[in-house]
């Protein structure tokens, strides 16, 4: 780590040197910087949210940011970021939160377009799951929108956060200014009434007409305008701005969206369950199961059309036949199961009865086309796979590689910058090479033991004390001493870890 950073980063890496170890800025907003950090005993991703120092000295503005810590700390479900610490020291107000690898609705809007309308039914649920909690426990969360829906990348989950004004006893300040974003608040938030659990249905209602549509129900030139627009004006129908868009789907926003609470759905729970319904079995097969699912309809069409027309399989029917093999032994060698390709078969079926019901298909023609994935998923399917797969060895899937140690990125980021170093300071500081590795060793045969008590702490800090006193050399806000007293800090402590594991070796020796 090269490059000049805030004074914020060095202040709270300082704080939490040995617990935490700060790897980069992710954002900031009116409300905080979200910083990406490790957890040092556990060894994971978290995000830390740093109120600004200039907001942390206003007492109102500080009890708001523990307050949103608070409120979301009491909140344990699977859709809702984790809090696993909230703490203030002088201007330092922080908490750490779980780290959520992905983007916010808004950002996956933007970068890729409206939502397909199955996986917005699916981000629909879950978020109402989210709500449906919250509520249960008396907490509204009164700024539902894009931003605040984060997108796990590896699983497409949705995860609520930001609960920061859920406790907030108006929307709308006597100044006229807006606690809340204007374009997704409900009618009787923007007037400053009394809002429950329909105020953030109606808000969940709105996001998702920008998830579906990729606009806001209502824009305008500024926040009343628009927070009038949702008092006393009709949103348009999700279906007339996107028609491909499922009627059904649609008339769940569009009652999300209605004037009075009463019209709205009553619940969370409520909406998740005919969200749940719309879903249907929702599964989204890797792309080689896909492709074999496609073939294996369109062969079974044209095996059976050929056959009924008294010309046998033929040569088309056994290339496409000698084709399915081939793809069947790739996916049987890849690991994958015949459980595996019925659970695709049988969830193309049910976005194809969707299909057919959307357009109005004929009886006849329903029955023609749900032939292939009987054949499929049933007895001659399983027939079929075991014959594919008959000589063949499955070869197990490689384990994903873990992420790097803290001490380990700390280590290799600590020799960066002082490689950096100019040569006169390298020189003064000859031995830091050393004491690096020998901390490295020590921390990693802590783990190794399953020690993550002090001992690990004070060996991790000490690393994360040489990066820090490093990077303010090159950043010019340093000076040589400290540099020294910190060299000679992390070789007391190498020493300590040392001594401890080579106690606890003697002991273990002893007992054997």
């Amino acid at each position: 780590m090269t490059a000049p950073i805030s004074a914020e980063f060095l202040a709270l890496q300082e704080l939490l040197a040995g617990r935490y170890s700060i790897e980069r800025e992710l954002g900031r907003g009116g409300m905080g910087i979200v910083l990406l950090a490790r957890d040092v005993a556990l060894d994971r991703p978290v995000a830390i949210k740093l109120l600004p120092p200039h907001l942390a000295s206003r007492p109102d503005e500080r009890e708001r940011f523990l307050q949103e810590a608070r409120t979301a700390a009491g909140l344990a479900h699977p859709n809702i970021v984790p809090i696993h610490l909230v703490e203030a020291h002088g201007d330092l107000v922080f908490f750490v939160m779980g780290f959520v690898d992905g983007e916010t609705l808004r950002e996956r809007v933007e970068r890729g377009g409206p939502l397909p309308p199955r996986l917005a039914m699916k981000l629909l649920q879950e978020v109402a799951w989210a709500l449906g909690a919250a509520h249960q426990r008396g907490v509204i969360h009164r700024d539902v929108k894009p931003d605040n829906i984060m997108i796990e990348r590896a699983t497409e989950r949705a995860v609520v956060t930001d609960f920061g004004i859920a406790l907030g006893s108006q929307s709308v300040a006597s100044d006229g200014s807006v606690t809340g974003t204007a374009r997704y608040m409900s009618p009787e938030q923007a007037c400053g009434e009394p809002v429950d659990a329909r105020s953030d249905l109606y808000s969940l209602g709105a996001t998702f007409f920008y998830a579906l549509t990729g606009r806001a129900p209502f824009e305008a030139a500024n926040a009343p305008a628009i927070l009038t627009k949702h008092v006393y004006e009709i949103a348009p129908l999700v279906q007339t701005l996107r028609p491909e868009v499922p009627a059904k789907l649609g008339s769940v926003v569009d009652r999300l969206l209605r004037k009075a609470p009463a019209e709205r759905f009553q619940t969370a729970d409520d909406l998740a369950r005919v969200a749940g319904e719309l879903v249907g079995r929702d599964f989204r097969a890797p792309p080689l199961l896909r492709a074999f699912v496609r073939n294996a309809q369109v062969s079974t069409l044209v095996l059976l059309a050929s056959v009924l027309a008294g010309k046998g399989t033929g040569i088309i029917g056994a290339i496409l036949l000698f084709q399915l093999v081939v793809v069947a032994r790739r996916l049987l060698k890849d690991g994958y199961t015949f459980g595996d390709i019925r659970a695709a078969l049988l969830a193309e079926r049910q976005v194809q009865q969707e299909e057919d019901e959307a357009i109005k298909r004929r009886r006849w023609f329903l029955r023609l086309d749900s032939l292939w994935y009987r054949i499929w998923a049933g007895r001659a399917g399983r027939s079929f796979f075991w014959l594919a797969g008959w000589g063949l060895k499955a070869t197990a899937r490689p384990a994903l590689p873990s992420v790097e140690r803290t001490e380990l990125v700390l280590g290799r980021s600590a020799l960066a910058a002082y490689n950096a170093l100019p040569e006169q300071e390298r020189r003064q500081a000859r031995d830091l090479p050393n004491v690096v590795e020998r901390l490295e060793t020590g921390t990693e045969a802590l783990r190794a033991r399953g020690d993550t008590g002090k001992s690990l702490t004070e060996a991790v800090a000490a690393l994360e004390h040489l990066r820090l006193a490093l990077v303010k050399r090159q950043s010019g806000v340093g000076v040589p001493s400290d540099l020294t007293l910190v060299l000679e800090r992390a070789r007391a402590i190498g020493e300590h870890v040392d001594r401890r594991l080579a106690a606890v070796a003697e002991v273990q020796a002893l007992l054997e």
